[in-house]
């Protein structure tokens, strides 16, 4: 009987996959919107709009489909246009409801304002969102960490904002995502991780008490699936805190879907979702949205920080910080 039980056991072990190691590894999709001239102002341009829209439309029902996580991140001019414009006959594939709200409430898409603050600041978008009938995240969707003196200053998320456009309109931030430069000419942070940010001097040292939680999006590319692959093969050799919390973004903006349609969706469903959802199916990944990451990281993780910045970019970034 002994002896039963012995094999029994041996058969079990054999059989159920044994990860040591940081899994699961938290992914989500993020997309931004962008303002002009990067992307056109669809206040402006109702037929521009509306083939953006159902390009945006057609993505978030395929990440739907394969249970994806969606952080959708928009500069003014998106949520604006959804105002005027989704109304009739427009909101046919939509169940009815403008874009933003039927991405939200139907199809569980985080709302997450995105600004350059040219003109409209991050509690101006939090705004127009609202204007749609969506309560906006409080991810702060893209912001200058580099050089720590520059002009967007993301200390100042640690106080509710008020709006610029609209005096009336308030918005607190709460969680940091994409530590950028400007244009993106600099050296934006890749580190994977949650962490609270001590101060812009010290971005890669945790503070318990500091009110904003950084969530690192590692590589963000889009067809190699915000380098979610390579992520988890430095788990499975054991090169990463088998009691971390890892995070992965991968980024895809809304001009490459429009530009890209049907080819693309069948190209990023082969190189990304299809093998993301094996990972899944391993219980190595974990879809989930920036605010619950930051949720799993308080409730289940107790905030252990983790600051894993990659190997290719580890002294850099080191420099860039040497006090932390």
């Amino acid at each position: 009987m002994r002896g039963m039980a012995i094999a029994l056991l041996a058969v079990v072990i054999s059989v159920v996959p044994c990860f040591a190691g940081p899994f699961p590894i938290y992914v989500t999709v993020v997309m931004h919107t962008e303002d002009p001239p990067t992307n056109p102002n669809f206040t402006r341009d109702r037929d521009t709009y509306l083939r953006w829209r159902d390009a945006l439309v057609e993505f978030a029902e395929l990440l739907h489909r394969y249970g994806a996580a969606f952080d959708y991140q928009c500069e003014w001019t998106f949520p604006a246009a959804a105002a005027t414009y989704d109304k009739g006959d427009v909101t046919a594939n939509t169940e009815g409801l403008n874009v933003l709200k039927y991405l939200h409430d139907v199809l569980g898409v985080s709302i997450d304002p995105h600004a350059h603050e040219r003109i409209y600041n991050y509690a101006d978008v939090a705004e127009l969102i609202r204007r749609t009938g969506v309560e906006p995240s409080q991810v702060v969707g893209g912001f200058l960490y580099w050089p720590p003196d520059n002009r967007q200053n993301w200390e100042r998320f640690r106080e509710p904002l008020q709006g610029r456009m609209f005096p009336e309109a308030i918005w607190t931030g709460r969680i940091l995502w994409g530590a950028g430069t400007a244009g993106h000419r600099g050296p934006d942070l890749f580190a994977s991780g949650v962490w609270r940010p001590k101060d812009r001097y010290h971005f890669i040292t945790h503070d318990p008490e500091s009110p904003l939680i950084y969530i690192g999006s590692w590589r963000r590319t889009t067809m190699r699936a915000g380098g979610l692959f390579e992520l988890v093969e430095l788990g499975r050799k054991g090169e990463l805190d088998p009691e971390g919390m890892y995070t992965v973004s991968i980024f895809v903006a809304h001009g490459v879907v429009v530009r890209g349609g049907e080819e693309f969706l069948a190209k990023f469903t082969d190189a990304v979702l299809e093998p993301v959802g094996e990972l899944v199916e391993e219980g190595l990944v974990r879809w989930a949205t920036l605010p619950e990451i930051a949720r799993i990281w308080i409730e289940e993780y107790g905030e252990r920080p983790t600051i894993y910045i990659p190997a290719d970019q580890r002294e850099l970034i080191r420099s860039l910080f040497p006090g932390g």
